[in-house]
């Protein structure tokens, strides 16, 4: 060739050479020259071939005795001074030949963009070939990316250019991955020292950046390795690093949230109350495909309190029901059995190491056991069982499975999946109680019709609640960017079907009128937290739906009140109130409206609740509190209902030395809830 052109990267020039296929150009592997190295050629105008082969360190050959240098922003150029006949060239043919190298070197350049961003947006690109293409833009040689697991405080690489001796590495090991869990931590460029996990080999310089991945503050490190000393990365190019690879986890983390989705959907249309072996066994090949996991087991504990039983299991030889019964004694030293004492999740990187007798039921895996997480069903403070997945993989281009290592979102996705679980639990364990309950109850007939009608009064709003939770929590899941905000209302829901659930176990426990009236748990509750919002939360979506009422509540007089009482039956007191308001509330739209205020010498709080509708008439005032008796605006309009609800209320009142008063008949009618400010016999 006539002349050489090298474009300029960083600190070194890499020499282009005649080919300009992409192969050649995007190749790591290409000659690179230090600018260090090159110091005696770019100080001069001219130099002799000997001293170019000796400063290039004989790797290209020179065959003019003489070459002109040339010197850009991007580029160097080699000249010979003289053609082929010995004439020297003219000023002017230096000048095409920069011309020719600047045009090959910006050629070069955007050759290299392009292949970055054709990695970048192709719709199937993974993470691994992600951060292979910005390693290849960077001409570096290897990269890994490590991502801190807060659940197992452990770094695990979730991708890696280069094998990998052990993938996971614990906050409490010496090891420099570590560094980047302090906050001061942002960059660094070095030479690669030895560490816990082996560096890959004839490596000179390591680019690491620190990763903000996702809402929940997880830490990546993505490293960058060099055959080249001293490559270092610039500050705009951490940041494009940073945030390009930043933006791509939360895609890949959104569609991790396609997983809880999917089983979310499962529990909509699989379970049926009284059905729950039948739905814990789809619940478990779900849980299986989902997760990606080689096998998934449900064990949930015995009546006694004394075994976990194996009740669904999903393996590559089972789908379902298990095949044959088994038991952990709850004394047992076994990771399930921990589990659920502790009630805390647990998990193993290296079951080799951790569980070598590998006692217990085990599942049938195409790979050895590897590693497993399991997680404790519970709620409320009850745990039900233990939910556990084994052998997390992946599947290659050609189908190839790998067991890889279980990642935070997989704890995050599993918790939550508990969480909706054991409540569903909760529901199927109150429905087999109630209905346990109600065949051999001997109680009177007037006790049984009272509690049914208690029951029906406080069953109403959460029969609609439970229809409309799980459309709310799908829609929301499925949404393409899960926020903080989202995930917040999906645990919204979740807390009502608690509180929801809490007050129909109490309810289907009683099973006696007067045991609901004269249950007296007394404590020190705050008006808003614990009376309040936990019924407003749950009824104004209802009362929306239902009677297009809205609530309209003035917090002034509410906030920093605190009474005293009994919880659940203040509850209940307070949703009867709220239900009647929306019930009533015939032909307007106008909302319902919540105050309060202190009473005379501050030994009672008022809670008033009002509504426009239907009158009461005053004649009716009287009579209104007792049981069975209805008002005849409500019997004109067709209202239905079961005439115990302000009955129960007001006797809940008196009970636990309060009031209920009718303080207005219309427009608005209003009712005082007189709730004690203190404990009484007990000066405040």
């Amino acid at each position: 060739m006539d002349y050489f052109v090298f474009a300029r990267i960083r600190d070194y020039y890499l020499f282009l050479g005649e080919q300009r296929d992409s192969e050649f150009l995007a190749s790591t592997q290409g000659l690179f020259f230090s600018l260090a190295s090159l110091s005696s050629v770019l100080d001069e105008k001219t130099c002799r071939a000997d001293e170019l082969t000796q400063c290039f360190d004989k790797q290209i050959s020179f065959p003019k005795p003489q070459y002109n240098v040339g010197i850009g922003d991007a580029y160097l150029l080699l000249m010979p001074s003289s053609d082929a006949n010995g004439s020297i060239f003219k000023s002017s043919n230096f000048e095409a030949a920069s011309v020719e190298a600047r045009q090959r070197v910006t050629e070069f350049a955007l050759k290299n963009k392009e292949d970055l961003i054709n990695a970048l947006f192709a719709s199937n690109t993974s993470l691994g070939e992600y951060v292979q293409a910005w390693a290849d833009y960077f001409f570096c040689d290897h990269y890994s990316l490590w991502i801190f697991n807060r659940f197992t405080n452990a770094f695990t690489c979730s991708t890696s250019s280069f094998d990998i001796s052990r993938n996971f590495i614990f906050e409490s090991e010496a090891s420099a991955l570590n560094l980047a869990l302090e906050s001061d931590y942002d960059t660094e460029s070095r030479a690669p020292t030895d560490d816990v996990v082996a560096q890959p080999e004839s490596m000179q310089t390591m680019n690491r950046v620190k990763l903000q991945l996702g809402y929940n503050g997880t830490i990546g490190v993505v490293t960058f390795y060099s055959r080249q000393a001293s490559f270092k990365f610039n500050e705009m190019n951490n940041r494009e690093i940073r945030n390009s690879i930043e933006t791509k986890y939360l895609q890949v983390h959104q569609q991790a949230h396609s997983t809880m989705d999917r089983i979310n959907q499962q529990f909509i249309e699989a379970y049926k109350a009284g059905q729950l072996n039948l739905f814990l066994f789809s619940i478990a090949g779900e849980v299986k495909h989902s997760f990606q996991a080689e096998a998934c087991s449900i064990f949930l504990v015995n009546d006694k309190n004394t075994h976990l039983d194996l009740v669904a299991t999903s393996d590559n030889k089972i789908n379902g029901e298990p095949s044959a019964a088994y038991q952990y004694t709850l004394g047992d030293d076994s990771p399930t059995v921990r589990v659920f004492v502790s009630q805390t999740l647990d998990f193993s990187y290296d079951l080799a190491t951790d569980d070598p007798k590998s006692d217990g039921y085990n599942e049938s895996t195409d790979h050895a056991p590897e590693n497993w997480i399991g997680a404790p069903i519970m709620s409320a403070g009850q745990c039900f069982g233990v939910i556990r997945i084994r052998n997390k993989y992946k599947v290659d281009d050609s189908g190839m499975k790998t067991i890889i290592n279980i990642r935070s979102g997989d704890f995050l996705n599993l918790l939550s999946l508990c969480s909706n679980l054991a409540n569903l639990i909760r529901i199927e364990s109150l429905f087999n109680e109630t209905e346990s309950k109600l065949k051999t109850t001997n109680a009177s007939i007037d006790e049984m019709n009272d509690f049914n009608k208690v029951f029906l009064h406080e069953i109403r709003t959460p029969i609609s609640k439970f229809t409309m939770a799980p459309e709310i929590i799908k829609r929301t899941l499925g949404k393409k960017e899960l926020s903080q905000e989202n995930l917040d209302k999906v645990m919204k829901q979740l807390d009502d079907i608690q509180v929801m659930g809490d007050r129909l176990e109490f309810i289907a426990k009683t099973f006696n009128f007067n045991e609901i009236v004269t249950r007296r748990d007394f404590e020190s509750l705050s008006v808003m937290r614990d009376i309040v919002f936990p019924v407003i939360n749950i009824t104004r979506a209802y009362l929306r739906k239902q009677y297009d009422i809205d609530i309209q509540l003035n917090a002034t007089g509410l906030k920093s009140t605190r009474v005293y009482g009994d919880k659940t039956l203040l509850n209940i007191v307070f949703n009867t109130l709220i239900d009647n308001a929306g019930k009533y509330s015939v032909n307007t739209r106008k909302p319902i409206s919540i105050s309060g205020a202190y009473g005379p010498k501050h030994e009672y709080f008022d809670i008033t609740v009002s509504n426009y509708g239907l009158e009461i008439h005053e004649n009716e005032r009287e009579n209104l509190f007792k049981k069975g008796v209805r008002g005849k605006e409500v019997i004109k309009h067709g209202i239905g209902g079961t005439g115990i609800g302000l009955h129960l209320a007001q006797q809940i009142m008196v009970e636990g030395g309060g009031e209920l008063l009718l303080t207005s008949i219309k427009d608005p009618v209003t009712f005082v809830l007189r709730v004690p400010t203190q404990q009484r016999g007990i000066e405040p």
